[in-house]
């Protein structure tokens, strides 16, 4: 399981990198107007979906195991998750990447995320989410009847590719801050990524963590709710089922915290009573929503997709409805 910690390790260090946080990107299509964001995500997905089902036609890695999904609880779960994330400022993913570099709200984001997971997998709300469960159950075939799927995301890639590069050039920064280190040390301690570029890494990670997953057993990629509530089920009822994606997450910290640190960025960065109260309700309302969606904005919205799961299809739909919807009576303040 060492290689969930060093894929996690090395995500980690592409987030922090590029400053790329997929709720804000999500965000900023709604709150800036952005919308060439969207084609930031699905050139993950696009990527990541490529290598996936090419190393499945190589048999590297076996095929997905969709089970059939209840819809109004993915609907539901997700649309949570997503306004959830924007009371927290970022999804869990993010949230992972506040602990590391020091922030405090990330901490307590990740506690109350897990204690609200709990609550809906196996706490007080455990009756609500096996009842949502059993409601409007569809299958997820899409995948069974997609002829070629590594060809439909080739295609779908190769564009994204040509538009990101000319968006990338006509987008450079007309000038460059002083630098303090040169050489490779700026590259991998100063220097911003671009999202790009960030983007096309981390679908090629993303597609890694399928087959390293699978040298160890376990059918799936990226993951972060049930991982977190692995850990948690270590603190509260000494369960020690951890896994693959355990690691994983363990990674995405250390990741953040090493970039952080080797940046001179580390150090512990406070925060006020509303901005607490607000992580806090915010990642509940995360926890809860990521289990009865079966899934967050990673194991779904990220990782599903390039699975062609009609379930993660939905809870990205979903997540972002949350997430815009959350921006728009949040966040934007309407003209006097």
């Amino acid at each position: 399981m060492i290689s969930g910690l060093v894929i996690g390790i090395i995500f980690g260090f592409f987030l922090k990198r590029g400053r790329f946080c997929p709720t804000g990107t999500i965000r900023d299509v709604r709150l800036e107007g952005y919308t060439y964001n969207l084609l930031l995500i699905l050139a993950l997905i696009a990527t990541e979906g490529l290598l996936y089902h090419l190393m499945i036609s190589a048999g590297l890695v076996p095929m997905p195991k969709l089970k059939g999904f209840p819809l109004i609880s993915v609907i539901t779960g997700s649309f949570i998750f997503g306004f959830g994330a924007i009371l927290t400022n970022g999804c869990i993913v993010s949230t992972l990447v506040k602990t590391g570099d020091g922030r405090i709200t990330g901490i307590i984001s990740a506690i109350t995320f897990m204690i609200g997971a709990a609550f809906a997998k196996q706490g007080a709300l455990k009756p609500v989410t096996q009842a949502l469960a059993s409601k409007a159950l569809v299958n997820d075939t899409l995948y069974q009847n997609i002829p070629a799927p590594a060809g439909i995301f080739a295609a779908i890639a190769i564009p994204l590719y040509i538009v990101m590069f000319r968006y990338y050039k006509t987008h450079k920064p007309k000038f460059s801050l002083p630098k303090q280190y040169s050489g490779l040390r700026h590259l991998l301690c100063e220097k911003i990524w671009s999202k790009e570029i960030i983007v096309v890494l981390c679908g090629i990670l993303m597609a890694a963590g399928f087959y390293f997953s699978n040298r160890t057993g376990r059918n799936g990629g990226f993951g972060i709710t049930t991982p977190l509530l692995s850990w948690f089920n270590v603190i509260a009822n000494n369960n020690y089922s951890l896994n693959w994606a355990s690691m994983l997450v363990v990674g995405i910290i250390l990741g953040s915290f090493i970039t952080a640190f080797i940046s001179g960025e580390f150090t512990l960065v406070g925060t006020n009573a509303i901005t607490v109260v607000k992580t806090m309700v915010g990642s509940i309302m995360m926890g809860i929503g990521a289990v009865w969606a079966q899934g967050c904005l990673i194991g779904n919205g990220l990782t599903g997709t390039a699975q062609l799961s009609v379930r993660a299809w939905t809870g990205l739909l979903f997540i972002s409805l949350g997430i815009w919807t959350g921006t728009q009576l949040l966040l934007m303040r309407k003209d006097a």
